[in-house]
């Protein structure tokens, strides 16, 4: 598998740190934002810089539905993959019908979290 930029999105520092730790061997170049607002703010300044998104759901000044819907409102092609605890049916069900690529559930694992990277890149 090729080398990812990676743009992961949530307010969380720990979730950042064990993200990177899973994506070691799919990536050397991840940056990190804090909120929706942030991650709209870098998708602007470069739409194609980014090879996967890993998107919160519960987040200070813009949520992840709200950035998700602000993406498609760009014309964002990006895969992104909700990255949550959010976890009942129809919650995972508004985001799939919304367009995110895939659901990941908190906790996750290193597995799974390369596992979800193979399937929305098809490799």
């Amino acid at each position: 598998m090729r080398k990812l930029k990676i743009l992961s999105v949530d307010d969380s520092k720990s979730i950042h740190a064990f993200l990177e730790e899973c994506l070691v061997p799919v990536t050397d170049h991840i940056v990190h934002v804090y909120n929706g607002q942030e991650a709209v703010d870098k998708i602007k300044e470069n739409p194609t810089a980014f090879d996967i998104i890993f998107l919160d759901w519960e987040m200070p000044i813009k949520d992840g539905p709200a950035t998700f819907q602000e993406f498609k409102d760009m014309g964002l092609k990006t895969p992104v993959i909700m990255l949550t605890s959010k976890n009942s049916p129809s919650d995972i069900i508004q985001m799939i019908e919304a367009g995110v690529s895939e659901y990941m559930m908190k906790p996750f694992t290193a597995d799974i979290t390369l596992e979800k990277i193979r399937q929305v890149l098809g490799e």
